[in-house]
């Protein structure tokens, strides 16, 4: 699990982008039977090819290891030129600014020279475009909030301003996680704490947002954790509730529920 507070979610922007998501939709292009051609220097008779970043040769492979091609096997992943695409990859109609072909070339026991072509968006393209918001997760955020001052616990509002409950809130369209929470809000008095709980279909889950209230003041808070710890499926329903220790009044709360999918 990955938690943190007060700025630790902006490592979602940083770290892994370019190790990890480097594929975002791909589709595979079998080829097999032909000869495999290799761009050379035709004065020396060297192998032309620019290499692959590393961490993209491994996703690469990694990738159509999944599609049951052993990665041992494999013996040259070069990345494809749009304006001399091979014949068994036609497209058509399609912008090719953020989009890599990559042709990965392998043996099997009943035959060689065996090769498919990944069609996928490219990360090293993106990133020249200053774009680092790349994934194949799908976020999304709820809101919730309440305008107005409280003196006691209850729950919050969703963005059209009803009031969730139990079993009113935001439903589910389709399953996936719980990621993160941030609260602002202003203490008016008292002392003690302050707990924004989410429910799902009425039943607390144990993630949320809290606060130690000795102070009047704004307060906020912020937390994210990772896919597959707090799950939900279509239909669920969300919910928040402000939890406040006695005497402590408060009121002007923001609320974002992350969730992805």
């Amino acid at each position: 699990m990955v938690k943190g507070k007060k700025g630790k979610s902006k490592l979602f922007a940083i770290l892994g982008i370019c190790a990890v998501i480097l594929l975002i939709t791909s589709v595979i292009i079998t080829a097999t039977g032909d000869e495999v051609e290799i761009p050379t220097n035709e004065m020396t008779g060297e192998d032309t090819q620019v290499p692959l970043p590393e961490s993209v040769q491994n996703y690469v492979e990694e990738f159509v290891e999944k599609k049951g091609i052993d990665s041992e096997s494999i013996n040259n992943v070069t990345e494809i030129d749009f304006e001399n695409l091979p014949k068994e990859v036609e497209i058509e109609n399609v912008d090719n600014t953020n989009l890599a072909i990559y042709q990965i070339n392998y043996d099997q026991p009943s035959s060689s020279n065996n090769k498919v072509f990944v069609i996928t968006y490219s990360v090293e393209k993106l990133e020249t475009q200053g774009d680092l918001i790349v994934s194949q997760d799908k976020r999304e955020f709820l809101n919730f909030g309440f305008n107005g001052k409280m003196n006691s616990s209850g729950f919050l509002k969703t963005a059209v301003g009803v009031e969730s409950s139990l079993e009113k809130g935001y439903v589910m369209i389709r399953e996936g996680s719980i990621t993160g929470l941030s609260t602002n809000l202003e203490v008016l008095e008292g002392n003690g704490n302050l707990e924004i709980i989410l429910y799902k279909n009425g039943e607390q889950v144990q993630f949320g947002n809290s606060f130690i209230i000795d102070s009047a003041g704004i307060k906020k808070d912020y937390d994210i954790q990772s896919k597959d710890i707090v799950t939900f499926e279509a239909g669920d329903i969300l919910s928040l509730y402000v939890k406040a220790s006695d005497g402590i009044s408060w009121k002007d709360v923001t609320t974002l529920l992350e969730i992805t999918g």
